[in-house]
Protein backbone atom coordinates (compact mmCIF):
# COMPACT_ATOMS: atom_id res chain seq x y z
CA UNK A 1 0.00 0.00 0.00
CA UNK A 2 1.63 3.43 -1.08
CA UNK A 3 1.51 5.93 2.22
CA UNK A 4 1.37 9.29 2.16
CA UNK A 5 2.94 9.57 5.28
CA UNK A 6 3.86 7.10 7.63
CA UNK A 7 3.28 7.87 11.11
CA UNK A 8 6.24 9.33 13.26
CA UNK A 9 8.99 8.02 10.46
CA UNK A 10 8.40 10.82 8.30
CA UNK A 11 9.01 13.42 11.05
CA UNK A 12 12.62 12.46 10.18
CA UNK A 13 12.88 11.36 6.93
CA UNK A 14 10.40 14.16 4.80
CA UNK A 15 9.97 17.32 7.61
CA UNK A 16 7.99 18.74 4.69
CA UNK A 17 4.77 16.46 5.13
CA UNK A 18 1.61 17.62 6.56
CA UNK A 19 0.99 15.36 9.04
CA UNK A 20 3.91 14.92 11.39
CA UNK A 21 2.90 12.92 14.41
CA UNK A 22 6.33 13.02 16.57
CA UNK A 23 9.67 14.77 17.51
CA UNK A 24 11.21 13.20 15.15
CA UNK A 25 14.18 15.31 14.97
CA UNK A 26 15.41 13.83 18.33
CA UNK A 27 17.83 11.30 17.42
CA UNK A 28 19.88 11.17 20.34
CA UNK A 29 19.34 8.51 22.79
CA UNK A 30 18.10 11.18 25.49
CA UNK A 31 14.98 12.79 26.59
CA UNK A 32 14.55 16.84 25.44
CA UNK A 33 13.45 19.26 28.31
CA UNK A 34 10.03 20.46 28.75
CA UNK A 35 8.73 23.18 30.42
CA UNK A 36 5.12 23.47 31.03
CA UNK A 37 2.65 25.74 29.36
CA UNK A 38 1.77 28.40 31.84
CA UNK A 39 -1.63 28.39 30.76
CA UNK A 40 -2.67 24.99 31.50
CA UNK A 41 -4.68 23.01 31.47
CA UNK A 42 -5.23 23.52 27.34
CA UNK A 43 -8.52 21.12 27.53
CA UNK A 44 -11.06 21.11 30.00
CA UNK A 45 -14.42 18.60 30.83
CA UNK A 46 -17.92 19.79 29.05
CA UNK A 47 -20.27 21.39 30.73
CA UNK A 48 -22.84 19.34 33.13
CA UNK A 49 -25.09 17.10 30.81
CA UNK A 50 -22.64 16.73 27.93
CA UNK A 51 -21.16 13.70 26.80
CA UNK A 52 -17.53 15.09 28.32
CA UNK A 53 -18.85 16.04 31.33
CA UNK A 54 -16.93 14.00 33.71
CA UNK A 55 -13.09 13.96 32.71
CA UNK A 56 -11.09 14.02 29.30
CA UNK A 57 -7.94 11.41 28.51
CA UNK A 58 -5.40 9.95 26.76
CA UNK A 59 -4.57 12.99 24.04
CA UNK A 60 -3.30 12.35 20.55
CA UNK A 61 -2.54 14.85 18.37
CA UNK A 62 -1.64 15.58 14.78
CA UNK A 63 -0.59 18.07 12.59
CA UNK A 64 -2.90 18.39 8.77
CA UNK A 65 -3.70 20.89 6.77
CA UNK A 66 -2.30 23.72 8.93
CA UNK A 67 -4.13 22.51 11.94
CA UNK A 68 -3.78 20.53 15.04
CA UNK A 69 -5.99 17.87 15.59
CA UNK A 70 -6.34 16.49 19.34
CA UNK A 71 -8.39 13.42 19.73
CA UNK A 72 -9.29 13.00 23.18
CA UNK A 73 -11.22 10.14 25.52
CA UNK A 74 -13.79 11.37 27.45
CA UNK A 75 -17.10 9.95 29.55
CA UNK A 76 -20.02 11.45 31.12
CA UNK A 77 -21.15 10.83 34.44
CA UNK A 78 -22.88 7.50 33.42
CA UNK A 79 -19.22 6.19 32.68
CA UNK A 80 -19.62 5.07 28.80
CA UNK A 81 -16.21 6.11 27.44
CA UNK A 82 -16.54 7.65 23.56
CA UNK A 83 -13.68 9.54 21.43
CA UNK A 84 -13.89 13.50 20.70
CA UNK A 85 -11.69 15.96 18.43
CA UNK A 86 -10.64 19.39 19.07
CA UNK A 87 -8.51 21.41 16.80
CA UNK A 88 -6.09 24.17 16.89
CA UNK A 89 -4.24 26.90 15.21
CA UNK A 90 -1.48 26.99 17.06
CA UNK A 91 -1.25 23.67 19.32
CA UNK A 92 -2.38 25.77 22.31
CA UNK A 93 -5.85 26.93 22.04
CA UNK A 94 -8.28 24.59 21.06
CA UNK A 95 -11.66 24.53 20.16
CA UNK A 96 -13.85 21.29 20.34
CA UNK A 97 -15.16 20.14 17.45
CA UNK A 98 -18.90 20.61 17.02
CA UNK A 99 -19.85 17.02 15.99
CA UNK A 100 -18.11 15.42 19.01
CA UNK A 101 -18.34 12.32 20.08
CA UNK A 102 -16.35 11.13 16.49
CA UNK A 103 -16.09 7.77 17.56
CA UNK A 104 -19.18 5.88 20.24
CA UNK A 105 -20.05 2.94 21.98
CA UNK A 106 -22.05 1.00 19.78
CA UNK A 107 -24.25 -0.90 22.43
CA UNK A 108 -22.92 -4.39 21.59
CA UNK A 109 -20.38 -6.21 20.42
CA UNK A 110 -16.85 -6.10 21.52
CA UNK A 111 -17.34 -2.16 21.71
CA UNK A 112 -20.18 -2.30 23.36
CA UNK A 113 -19.44 0.40 26.45
CA UNK A 114 -16.10 1.53 25.51
CA UNK A 115 -14.02 3.26 22.48
CA UNK A 116 -10.95 5.14 23.93
CA UNK A 117 -7.11 6.11 22.66
CA UNK A 118 -7.52 6.97 19.06
CA UNK A 119 -4.32 6.51 17.28
CA UNK A 120 -4.49 7.51 13.71
CA UNK A 121 -2.43 7.09 10.48
CA UNK A 122 -3.18 8.24 6.98
CA UNK A 123 -3.03 6.36 3.86
CA UNK A 124 -3.65 6.78 0.02
CA UNK A 125 -7.51 6.27 0.67
CA UNK A 126 -7.93 8.08 3.83
CA UNK A 127 -7.34 7.55 7.85
CA UNK A 128 -7.12 4.12 9.71
CA UNK A 129 -8.14 5.01 13.41
CA UNK A 130 -7.23 2.12 15.96
CA UNK A 131 -8.54 2.61 19.51
CA UNK A 132 -8.76 0.59 22.50
CA UNK A 133 -12.78 -1.39 23.48
CA UNK A 134 -14.56 -2.68 26.14
CA UNK A 135 -17.59 -4.58 25.94
CA UNK A 136 -18.46 -4.58 29.77
CA UNK A 137 -19.74 -1.81 32.10
CA UNK A 138 -16.97 -1.86 34.45
CA UNK A 139 -14.20 0.46 35.11
CA UNK A 140 -10.59 0.89 33.44
CA UNK A 141 -9.67 0.04 29.89
CA UNK A 142 -11.35 -2.39 27.27
CA UNK A 143 -10.29 -6.03 26.39
CA UNK A 144 -9.70 -5.68 23.26
CA UNK A 145 -8.29 -3.41 20.08
CA UNK A 146 -10.45 -2.34 17.27
CA UNK A 147 -9.85 -0.72 14.04
CA UNK A 148 -11.69 1.62 12.15
CA UNK A 149 -11.73 4.33 8.95
CA UNK A 150 -12.25 7.29 7.47
CA UNK A 151 -11.80 9.14 4.28
CA UNK A 152 -11.61 12.39 6.34
CA UNK A 153 -9.45 12.73 9.76
CA UNK A 154 -13.21 14.13 11.25
CA UNK A 155 -14.96 11.18 10.14
CA UNK A 156 -17.27 9.87 9.50
CA UNK A 157 -16.01 6.17 10.72
CA UNK A 158 -16.58 3.18 10.30
CA UNK A 159 -15.64 0.09 12.56
CA UNK A 160 -14.41 -3.05 11.64
CA UNK A 161 -16.70 -5.42 12.74
CA UNK A 162 -14.36 -7.39 14.57
CA UNK A 163 -11.35 -6.39 17.33
CA UNK A 164 -7.44 -7.00 15.87
CA UNK A 165 -5.77 -7.69 19.07
CA UNK A 166 -7.86 -9.15 22.40
CA UNK A 167 -6.50 -9.63 25.88
CA UNK A 168 -4.45 -12.94 26.81
CA UNK A 169 -5.61 -16.09 28.26
CA UNK A 170 -6.42 -16.29 32.03
CA UNK A 171 -2.97 -16.06 33.69
CA UNK A 172 -1.32 -14.01 31.17
CA UNK A 173 0.26 -10.62 32.19
CA UNK A 174 -2.40 -8.69 29.48
CA UNK A 175 -5.06 -10.81 30.60
CA UNK A 176 -7.20 -7.94 31.99
CA UNK A 177 -6.82 -5.39 29.54
CA UNK A 178 -5.57 -4.24 26.54
CA UNK A 179 -5.20 -0.72 24.61
CA UNK A 180 -2.84 1.11 21.79
CA UNK A 181 -0.34 3.44 22.66
CA UNK A 182 0.96 3.49 19.45
CA UNK A 183 1.94 2.43 15.95
CA UNK A 184 5.34 2.69 14.15
CA UNK A 185 5.22 2.59 10.34
CA UNK A 186 8.79 0.96 9.49
CA UNK A 187 10.61 1.50 6.10
CA UNK A 188 9.58 -1.71 4.90
CA UNK A 189 5.44 -0.93 4.91
CA UNK A 190 4.79 -2.92 8.41
CA UNK A 191 3.80 -1.59 11.80
CA UNK A 192 4.49 -2.50 15.16
CA UNK A 193 1.99 -1.42 17.95
CA UNK A 194 3.06 -0.48 21.08
CA UNK A 195 0.29 -0.88 23.64
CA UNK A 196 -0.66 -1.12 27.28
CA UNK A 197 -2.05 -4.22 28.90
CA UNK A 198 -2.43 -5.38 32.58
CA UNK A 199 -4.40 -7.51 34.76
CA UNK A 200 -7.34 -6.58 37.11
CA UNK A 201 -7.28 -2.52 36.50
CA UNK A 202 -9.18 -2.20 39.93
CA UNK A 203 -6.25 -3.20 42.05
CA UNK A 204 -2.86 -2.40 42.55
CA UNK A 205 -1.81 -4.19 39.31
CA UNK A 206 1.20 -4.58 37.34
CA UNK A 207 1.00 -3.28 34.04
CA UNK A 208 3.86 -3.52 31.48
CA UNK A 209 4.08 -2.26 27.79
CA UNK A 210 3.90 -4.49 25.05
CA UNK A 211 4.18 -5.26 21.12
CA UNK A 212 2.36 -6.23 18.29
CA UNK A 213 3.92 -6.90 15.31
CA UNK A 214 1.71 -6.61 11.31
CA UNK A 215 2.27 -6.59 7.55
CA UNK A 216 -1.06 -4.96 6.72
CA UNK A 217 -2.54 -2.97 9.83
CA UNK A 218 -5.04 -5.41 9.99
CA UNK A 219 -3.54 -9.08 11.63
CA UNK A 220 -1.40 -8.51 14.40
CA UNK A 221 0.57 -10.70 16.49
CA UNK A 222 2.17 -10.44 19.64
CA UNK A 223 5.93 -10.67 20.57
CA UNK A 224 6.56 -13.72 22.02
CA UNK A 225 10.06 -14.36 23.75
CA UNK A 226 10.92 -17.73 23.73
CA UNK A 227 12.81 -18.18 26.16
CA UNK A 228 10.00 -17.50 28.61
CA UNK A 229 7.82 -20.72 28.41
CA UNK A 230 5.66 -20.31 31.52
CA UNK A 231 2.57 -17.62 33.54
CA UNK A 232 2.80 -14.97 32.80
CA UNK A 233 4.89 -14.86 30.11
CA UNK A 234 3.42 -18.05 28.01
CA UNK A 235 1.52 -16.10 25.04
CA UNK A 236 3.70 -13.30 24.45
CA UNK A 237 5.78 -10.81 26.49
CA UNK A 238 6.15 -7.47 27.32
CA UNK A 239 8.78 -5.08 25.77
CA UNK A 240 8.76 -2.98 28.67
CA UNK A 241 8.05 -4.17 31.93
CA UNK A 242 7.28 -2.39 34.98
CA UNK A 243 10.33 -1.82 37.29
CA UNK A 244 11.60 -3.59 40.12
CA UNK A 245 10.40 -2.77 43.63
CA UNK A 246 10.89 1.04 45.08
CA UNK A 247 11.53 2.14 41.72
CA UNK A 248 9.71 5.10 40.10
CA UNK A 249 7.90 3.02 37.61
CA UNK A 250 7.51 -0.50 39.64
CA UNK A 251 4.12 -0.88 39.25
CA UNK A 252 3.31 0.29 36.17
CA UNK A 253 4.85 1.49 32.06
CA UNK A 254 2.19 2.38 30.12
CA UNK A 255 1.01 4.63 27.75
CA UNK A 256 4.13 4.57 25.83
CA UNK A 257 4.67 6.82 22.94
CA UNK A 258 7.40 5.73 20.38
CA UNK A 259 8.96 6.46 17.44
CA UNK A 260 12.11 5.60 15.45
CA UNK A 261 15.65 7.65 14.45
CA UNK A 262 18.75 6.77 12.67
CA UNK A 263 19.74 4.77 15.87
CA UNK A 264 16.92 3.39 16.64
CA UNK A 265 13.66 4.15 18.66
CA UNK A 266 12.72 6.52 21.33
CA UNK A 267 9.76 6.31 23.84
CA UNK A 268 8.38 8.83 26.25
CA UNK A 269 6.06 6.98 28.76
CA UNK A 270 4.11 6.76 31.80
CA UNK A 271 5.55 5.56 34.57
CA UNK A 272 3.44 4.50 37.77
CA UNK A 273 4.46 3.57 41.41
CA UNK A 274 2.31 3.52 44.88
CA UNK A 275 2.98 5.43 47.41
CA UNK A 276 0.51 5.31 50.68
CA UNK A 277 -2.13 3.99 48.87
CA UNK A 278 -1.66 6.21 45.91
CA UNK A 279 -0.65 6.30 42.28
CA UNK A 280 2.24 8.57 41.38
CA UNK A 281 2.86 8.93 37.74
CA UNK A 282 5.42 10.73 35.79
CA UNK A 283 7.05 10.42 32.45
CA UNK A 284 9.93 8.55 31.72
CA UNK A 285 12.40 8.15 28.80
CA UNK A 286 13.74 4.87 27.12
CA UNK A 287 15.85 3.90 23.71
CA UNK A 288 16.43 1.04 21.74
CA UNK A 289 18.39 0.11 18.95
CA UNK A 290 16.10 -2.66 17.34
CA UNK A 291 12.45 -1.50 19.42
CA UNK A 292 12.15 -4.69 21.32
CA UNK A 293 14.83 -4.39 24.19
CA UNK A 294 15.27 -0.76 25.71
CA UNK A 295 16.90 0.81 28.00
CA UNK A 296 15.20 3.09 30.67
CA UNK A 297 17.33 6.63 30.92
CA UNK A 298 19.21 6.67 34.48
CA UNK A 299 17.22 9.87 35.04
CA UNK A 300 13.93 9.01 35.30
CA UNK A 301 11.02 10.52 35.41
CA UNK A 302 12.26 13.25 33.52
CA UNK A 303 8.86 15.41 33.84
CA UNK A 304 6.82 15.06 37.24
CA UNK A 305 3.91 16.49 38.76
CA UNK A 306 6.07 19.39 40.01
CA UNK A 307 6.87 20.35 36.80
CA UNK A 308 3.69 21.63 36.09
CA UNK A 309 2.51 24.67 38.23
CA UNK A 310 -1.21 23.83 37.64
CA UNK A 311 -1.27 20.83 39.65
CA UNK A 312 0.58 22.88 42.59
CA UNK A 313 -2.50 23.28 44.52
CA UNK A 314 -4.54 20.56 43.04
CA UNK A 315 -5.96 17.62 44.61
CA UNK A 316 -3.30 15.23 45.97
CA UNK A 317 -4.08 12.23 43.74
CA UNK A 318 -3.13 14.48 40.52
CA UNK A 319 -0.65 12.51 38.37
CA UNK A 320 0.78 13.62 34.79
CA UNK A 321 0.42 10.56 31.84
CA UNK A 322 -0.06 9.91 28.48
CA UNK A 323 2.60 11.91 26.99
CA UNK A 324 1.97 12.63 23.01
CA UNK A 325 4.77 14.24 21.24
CA UNK A 326 4.38 16.40 18.11
CA UNK A 327 7.20 18.29 16.18
CA UNK A 328 6.30 21.31 13.98
CA UNK A 329 9.34 23.56 12.98
CA UNK A 330 11.97 23.73 16.17
CA UNK A 331 9.62 23.12 18.82
CA UNK A 332 8.35 19.62 19.87
CA UNK A 333 5.00 19.87 21.57
CA UNK A 334 4.10 17.32 24.38
CA UNK A 335 0.20 16.79 25.16
CA UNK A 336 -0.52 14.55 28.18
CA UNK A 337 -3.16 14.21 30.94
CA UNK A 338 -3.76 14.58 34.61
CA UNK A 339 -5.61 11.82 35.19
CA UNK A 340 -9.05 10.65 36.36
CA UNK A 341 -9.35 12.60 39.42
CA UNK A 342 -8.64 15.89 37.82
CA UNK A 343 -9.41 14.82 34.37
CA UNK A 344 -8.17 17.98 32.01
CA UNK A 345 -5.20 17.92 29.31
CA UNK A 346 -2.07 20.07 29.63
CA UNK A 347 1.21 20.15 27.88
CA UNK A 348 4.64 21.14 27.54
CA UNK A 349 7.18 22.63 25.01
CA UNK A 350 10.86 22.05 24.00
CA UNK A 351 12.91 23.25 21.54
CA UNK A 352 14.51 20.78 19.02
CA UNK A 353 17.81 22.29 17.99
Amino acid sequence: MNTIIRHIVFSILLPSVLLIAACGHDNSPSPLKFKAYGYNPILNPGEPGTWDELMLLGPQVYWHDSLYYLFYTASNINGKAAVGLATSKDGFHFEKYAGNPILSPDGNGFDAYLVANAILLQHDTGWVMYFGAGELARYGPGQSIGRATATSIIGPWIKDEKPLLMTGSMGEWDAGFVFPGSIVELDDGSYRMYYTGGGDFQGEVITHTGLATSGDGINWKKYNDPTTGQHPFLESDPVLPAGNKKEWDSHMTWMAFVYNTPEGFNMYYTGTTYIKGLDKSSIGFASSRDGIHWTKHPDNPIYRVEDDSFLANIHKDAIIEGPWLVFHDTVCYMYYDYGVIVGKIGMATAVVK
